[in-house]
């Protein structure tokens, strides 16, 4: 298998973990979104415990905490950007607004990281932003708060994504999901102190899912950052929307529009006209 193939498919991995993840907030309505990113990060550390005994002092070791705490500033604001979001629109529409990704990491990336923007790829990463400008209609309709907070995340995300990049030159997965929880945490201690609620017991099975899923989204994705181009891997995102949608109508009820469907079909012809270009080339 290649390493775009590879890339693609842990990518895809993430795409259902956070869409699992987006799942679990919705069932914990009662709580602010700032205890829940601490709480999820607290979740990560414990579930991290065997690995952190087994690996020792090589998951901890690195000579990059400058690096990690700026991936995880962006990180911990796009998830509050994120999380609040998900409390606002449908699920599919959270994906598809996010859809927008590719387009802020192709250019970030070929900004800080150097990576070239050929002709065939320029096409499709173009392509699917006019994809996401049908879903998002401009001028057509209401932009609301959800809508706007999504987009944020979108960004902040990717920039989190061409950070991981260059962490993933010199860092492990396991280091790079490490540190994302220890400084996350920090981050959101404080303001989780002025919102806190004791989770009821009912709730906890969504919680412990929190944790989960963002462990293994966070994973997921710096594998495939590791053998991928940013600007390629991350077009497989996309596969949270059939995701979102299929959860979101049997959990929830909610139900696609012809413009959301139109703009992912429009993205999906792009995503993979840009996995047989990348799987030639690596053949």
């Amino acid at each position: 298998m290649s390493n775009a193939a590879k890339g693609a498919l842990w990518m895809i991995a993430a795409a259902a973990a956070l869409t699992a993840m987006a799942v679990c907030i919705r069932y914990l309505p009662a709580y602010s979104v700032l205890l829940m990113i601490f709480l999820r990060n607290v979740i990560n550390l414990v579930l991290m415990a065997p690995s952190m005994i087994r690996q020792g002092k090589s998951m901890i070791v690195t000579q990059r905490l400058g690096t990690h705490a700026l991936r995880n500033l962006f990180l911990y604001s796009g998830n509050v950007a994120w999380f609040y979001g998900v409390t606002l629109i449908a699920l599919a529409d959270v994906a598809s607004l996010q859809f927008t990704s590719p387009l802020f990491t192709a250019i970030i990336a070929a900004a800080f990281l150097g990576e070239k923007i050929g002709g065939h790829r320029m096409v499709a990463i173009l392509v699917g932003f006019a994809g996401a400008l049908i879903i998002i209609r401009p001028g057509m309709i209401p932009i609301n708060l959800g809508t706007v907070m999504i987009l944020i995340a979108a960004f902040l995300y990717s920039c989190a994504h061409v950070v991981t990049k260059r962490l993933s030159d010199t860092e492990s997965g396991s280091t790079v999901v490490f540190y994302m929880s220890v400084t996350i945490l920090v981050y959101s201690a404080i303001p989780a102190f002025f919102v806190w609620q004791t989770p009821a017991w009912a709730d906890m099975p969504a919680m412990i899912g929190l944790g989960i899923t963002g462990y293994a989204t966070h994973y997921c994705i710096t594998r495939s950052l590791a053998v991928g181009d940013a600007s390629f891997v991350i077009a497989f995102d996309f596969m949270r929307l059939p995701f979102s949608a299929l959860l979101g109508w049997l959990l929830f009820r909610e139900l696609l529009d012809t413009w959301t469907v139109a703009g992912a079909l429009i993205i999906f012809a792009a995503g993979y006209y840009s996995t047989m270009r990348e799987a030639k080339k690596s053949g």
